[in-house]
């Protein structure tokens, strides 16, 4: 089974008082046998573009088995923000870009968080979204006028609401199909239930830490899901969806 972690960070984060580094993240894959990442910096990050350059160094070391995911605040210049985000989709090879409500204090209905699903729409990649902790702006519910004004877009809901907010998230995957679940930090029963409901190729593994990578494995294990099953939400929904080259990965 190829199995993806679609939510990955690399970096330090000044929000959440985390660092992971490139040797961190690659000893949590090959413990846990996890062939591929996608991978960003973290929200409180010091210099995101330097670390935006450290994914795409460490893709080139590691071709088919990390692919990057633009991560930056939006509460910037458009032509700024567009400019770093399309220098990594177009010559980096990155296969997304994030919307972090919490950790860059976006409400997804504002000026800011459109111009990142625009980004997102002009450059032919998906948008993935943190929800859960840091409502209100992190409600699952505030994507549906987004994926409604924008149904060419693809967007993920990082950790699906993030247990509280799981029934919220599963709702505004059921109203808009362009709506997909990432479940890290999801309890294990809701995750075996968005999958079964919603079907495996609406939902994907993510562990969002490496420390939390052997946990959000054994979530999926655990809930008697059928191989099939399995081999889409831990691995081909997160390569469709994303776009995913496998490579040397294969």
């Amino acid at each position: 089974m190829f199995i993806v972690d679609a939510h990955q960070h690399l970096g330090s984060c000044r929000v959440f008082d985390l660092n992971q580094t490139e040797e961190d993240l690659l000893a949590a894959m090959d413990q846990n046998g996890v062939a591929a990442a996608v991978v960003q910096p973290l929200p409180g990050a010091p210099d995101a573009v330097a670390v935006h350059g450290r994914i795409a160094e460490l893709s080139r070391q590691h071709p088919g088995r990390i692919f990057g995911m633009v991560n930056l605040n939006p509460h910037t210049d458009p032509g700024k923000y567009f400019a770093e985000a399309a220098r990594c989709v177009r010559e980096l090879g990155f296969v997304a870009v994030k919307l972090h409500t919490i950790g860059h204090a976006v409400l997804p209905l504002s000026k800011d968080a459109e111009m990142v699903f625009d980004t997102a729409r002009q450059l032919g990649v998906p948008v993935m979204v943190h929800t859960g902790a840091g409502i209100p702006f992190a409600s699952p519910s505030l994507i549906i006028p987004r994926a409604r004004q924008f149904p060419d877009v693809k967007i993920v809901l990082a950790h699906s609401g993030g247990s509280i907010l799981s029934a919220e998230a599963y709702v505004t995957a059921k109203e808009c199909p362009n709506v997909y679940l990432e479940t890290s930090w999801c309890p294990s029963t809701d995750i075996a239930w968005m999958v079964r409901d919603l079907g495996a190729n609406r939902v994907m593994l993510g562990a969002d830490l490496v420390g939390n990578m052997a946990t959000e494995l054994t979530k999926y294990r655990s809930q008697g899901l059928s191989e099939s099953e399995l081999e889409a939400s831990m691995g081909r929904t997160a390569i469709e969806v994303y776009n995913l080259k496998l490579g040397a990965a294969k």
